[in-house]
């Protein structure tokens, strides 16, 4: 079942008085506990294409409907309502509020979603093990390495149970090793929790865990190897 549909995608841009579709006819389908990347080099979309996914940007023409709902029909309420609801953000600078610790920044998305402050907790330190910071709960995000902050970041993702997350390069910021104990976590937790991802990312070690990677080329779409089949 699809979680994903677009259908001739365009966006477009001004500059200097000049039009120009960054992206142009972009058709999309991304299926239930996928992991979908795109990938491409600076400037080529990926980035505007996730926060279209995300109801961050808008769209000049073309269908987009993403967990059942079609994101043109949403005023800003609806398109508030819809990120809170429907999916999670993992960012490659992670964006942990600095004054609170690791198990607060985890919970205040469960809080915002109205839930007790001990369900919060015990649903924070859950999701926080489950990314192996047990012994880093209450530690700020200046106390953290840059590999904990992902971690971090990723466990506020997941902390709700949402079913669809966007990470928008999420190893961009770490160092070869970090990145590679990334990979591997939001592997495994995909595999467990069946959330699908998509992955925008510059770097092919993570882009080969996906179940299907595409590049974007001349504002479409375009796969870069087969198809895997999802286990």
């Amino acid at each position: 079942m699809s979680i994903i549909k677009i259908r001739n995608l365009v966006k477009k841009y001004h500059v200097l008085e000049k039009e120009f579709s960054v992206i142009d006819g972009l058709d999309m389908d991304v299926e239930e506990a996928e992991i979908f990347s795109i990938e491409g080099k600076s400037g080529i979309g990926k980035s505007t294409l996730l926060n279209i996914l995300g109801a961050m940007d808008t769209f000049d023409s073309g269908e987009v409907e993403v967990c059942g709902i079609k994101l043109a029909e949403l005023d800003e309420k609806g398109k508030e309502a819809f990120r809170a609801e429907k999916i999670a953000f993992i960012f490659q600078h992670h964006l942990l509020l600095p004054d609170f610790s690791a198990l607060e920044n985890v919970s205040i998305p469960l809080l915002i979603r109205g839930y007790s402050p001990n369900k919060a907790k015990d649903e924070a330190v859950s999701i926080l093990e489950k990314v192996g910071l047990k012994d880093r709960l209450d530690s700020y995000p200046s106390q953290l390495s840059g590999g904990e902050s992902a971690r971090v970041g990723v466990a506020r993702a997941l902390v709700a149970g949402k079913k669809l997350i966007l990470a928008d390069e999420p190893t961009g910021n770490l160092d070869r090793e970090n990145s590679r104990n990334l990979m591997n976590l939001i592997q495994e937790l995909q595999k467990d929790l069946r959330f699908s991802l998509i992955l925008v990312t510059h770097d092919m070690e993570l882009a080969a865990l996906a179940h299907k990677r595409n590049q974007i080329f001349q504002g479409k779409l375009r796969p870069v190897v087969s198809p895997q089949t999802v286990q």
